[in-house]
């Protein structure tokens, strides 16, 4: 099966798997259901999984309850972000704090971790318990690090680090290292699997952040500049205060200490960083990190799980 054709059936297996785990009694809860798993997005995580599975040589079918609860602490995650960012749309569509309100969706958040929590529970592994609890963990810390420092100008890269290893990495991590233990590998095998897991995560969320300044749009689903103008101090802006003089690092942070940020100062950003050519020497990290990542891969047999996982790296290598 071609890559496109396997990624589209397991979309739809780990959506039934997810409609099949949250079991509503409320018709709000109905309702959110749907629309969760309606705009979920790439499910990127749990077909990461499988696909790990079964490059390990896994035959069982647990990997479908693995993705799935990975899935529901992913979008758990996701509604209580947009509460505390305050976002009114979630990749093109209303987010749900606008549709239904703040309150109905923290509790449709903490709803979405109970079911998740309540179904890896019933999987009967003690492995698999510590892992995915160490991740809620990691989302709740990694949270009010963000609050704190997101617009905070003395912001460092190694805050930023902390942050996206509980918001992004920690979950990437646990994905990956959860098919060596549904594949019984050894200990030494899994903590390969984890890190693997960690550094995907790590740049998954920072090409993430580069979209905002060199490629969103309708393609992306994301509102160009989004970040720069909340004033988020995210990835590519860091980047850019390592290496800019005293003067332009000056300019960038009079541009994120004003109340709101206007079309003008997008373009004063975005001169700023072509000047330094953060785009470029991203561009040359990400395609290190992906080629990192697959020679991880080239030590197992070439499969068409295999090629998937390597079909999505390479979208990963350039902004």
């Amino acid at each position: 099966m071609k890559a496109k054709g396997l990624k589209d059936l397991l979309v739809r297996k780990f959506d039934k798997k997810l409609k099949d785990i949250i079991d509503e009694d409320l018709r709000i809860l109905a309702e959110i259901k749907e629309y969760t798993i309606r705009s979920g997005g790439k499910r990127i995580r749990p077909i990461l999984h499988y696909c790990l599975c079964k490059i390990l040589g896994y035959k069982g079918d647990k990997y479908s309850d693995v993705g799935a609860i990975a899935e529901l602490i992913h979008a758990a995650s996701l509604l209580h972000d947009d509460v505390v960012d305050e976002a009114q749309t979630r990749r093109g569509m209303p987010s749900v704090p606008s549709k239904f309100g703040n309150k109905t969706s923290i509790l449709a958040g903490d709803y979405l971790l109970a079911c998740g929590i309540d179904h890896l529970n019933s999987l009967g592994s003690p492995d698999l318990m510590d892992l995915f609890t160490t991740v809620i963990k990691d989302l709740s810390v990694s949270e009010l690090i963000q609050m704190e420092w997101e617009k905070n100008p003395k912001i460092t890269l190694d805050i930023y680090n902390k942050v996206v290893y509980g918001k992004t990495a920690s979950l990437f991590g646990a994905v990956s290292e959860a098919a060596g233990i549904l594949a019984e590998v050894h200990k030494k095998t899994r903590k390969k699997l984890h890190e693997f897991g960690i550094r995907l995560g790590s740049l998954f969320q920072k090409q993430d952040d580069a979209i905002d300044y060199f490629q969103a749009g309708d393609q992306t689903g994301k509102i160009p500049l989004k970040d720069f103008r909340n004033g988020l101090y995210t990835y590519p802006i860091l980047k850019l205060l390592e290496i800019a003089d005293k003067n332009d690092k000056k300019l960038a942070h009079s541009l994120f200490a004003k109340e709101e940020r206007n079309s003008d100062d997008d373009l004063v950003i975005l001169s700023l960083l072509n000047r330094y050519n953060i785009r470029k020497s991203l561009n040359e990290e990400f395609v290190a990190d992906v080629e990192g990542l697959l020679s991880f891969l080239k030590s197992y047999p070439e499969s068409n799980e295999g090629n998937l996982v390597k079909e999505q790296f390479r979208k990963l290598m350039e902004v």
